[in-house]
C-alpha cells in the first residue's frame, strides 16, 4: 500500500472513531438548580436562557476539563456547568467518566497519535465569598456567605430586602423567591449590580460551587 493510501486510510478510521466516541458520549441529565445556559463554556459567555430545576437535557459533549457542557432541550441549547448536571442512569444519578479515546498510528515514515487516554484530576475545594446588599450597584447594608452556607428562610430584616450582589471566587448562589428554595429561582454566579427581576424578592438561597 502507497503512502498516501495508508494515511488517508488512517484518518478515516481516526474521523470514524471520533465520530463513535461523540455518539457514545450523548447522556441525559437534569438539572439540581434553576441554571443559566451561555452561548460558550464559560461565565463570560452570554446567556442564551434558563433551565429548571430537575429538568432534564441530553448532554452532547463537554470542554476537556470537564466544567462546562454543552446541552440542549426543546426550549434552549447552550453551554452549562457541569456542576449542576446530574446524569440520570436507570433513575440513579452517577457521573460518568471523561471518554477515553486514543490511536497510534506508526510506520518509519509516518506517525499519528490522537487522544491522552487521561482522566481529568480531582477538583481543588471552591473558595470565596458572596455579599448580597439591600441596594442596587453594591450599596447599603450587607451580609456575606461562603461555600456550603444557605438560608431556608431570610430573617425578617433581609426577606424581600435583597437587590444586588457581589461574587468573589469561584462559587455561586442560587437564590429563590419562596422559603426552602421554592418559586422562582436563579443562579447568582458574578457580580451583578442588580438581581434583576428577583430585586426585592428574595426569599431563600444556598451557595454552591460556580
Amino acid at each position: 500500500m502507497s503512502f498516501r493510501k495508508f494515511a488517508a486510510a488512517a484518518a478515516l478510521a481516526i474521523a470514524g472513531l471520533i465520530a463513535s466516541a461523540s455518539a457514545a458520549f450523548a447522556y441525559e441529565a437534569y438539572a439540581t438548580t434553576a441554571l443559566n445556559v451561555r452561548s460558550g463554556p464559560g461565565t463570560n459567555y452570554n446567556v442564551v436562557g434558563s433551565l429548571q430545576a430537575n429538568q432534564v437535557v441530553e448532554v452532547v459533549e463537554c470542554n476537556t476539563s470537564g466544567s462546562w457542557c454543552r446541552i440542549q432541550a426543546p426550549n434552549v441549547r447552550g453551554w452549562s456547568s457541569a456542576n449542576y448536571l446530574r446524569p440520570i442512569s436507570n433513575g440513579t444519578p452517577s457521573r460518568p467518566s471523561e471518554p477515553e479515546v486514543g490511536i497510534s498510528v506508526q510506520t518509519p515514515n509516518f506517525s499519528f497519535s490522537i487522544g491522552s487516554g487521561q482522566r481529568p484530576g480531582a477538583t481543588p475545594p471552591a473558595s470565596g465569598r458572596i455579599c448580597f446588599f439591600e441596594n442596587y450597584n453594591y450599596s447599603g447594608r450587607r451580609f456575606c456567605v461562603g461555600y456550603g452556607d444557605s438560608d431556608r428562610s431570610l430573617g425578617t430584616f433581609w426577606n424581600n430586602r435583597i437587590r444586588s450582589a457581589e461574587v468573589e471566587g469561584d462559587i455561586a448562589a442560587t437564590i429563590c423567591t419562596g422559603d426552602d428554595f421554592r418559586g422562582q429561582c436563579a443562579v447568582i454566579d458574578r457580580s451583578v449590580r442588580s438581581v434583576g427581576f428577583l430585586a426585592d424578592e428574595v426569599s431563600s438561597y444556598y451557595v454552591d460551587r460556580r
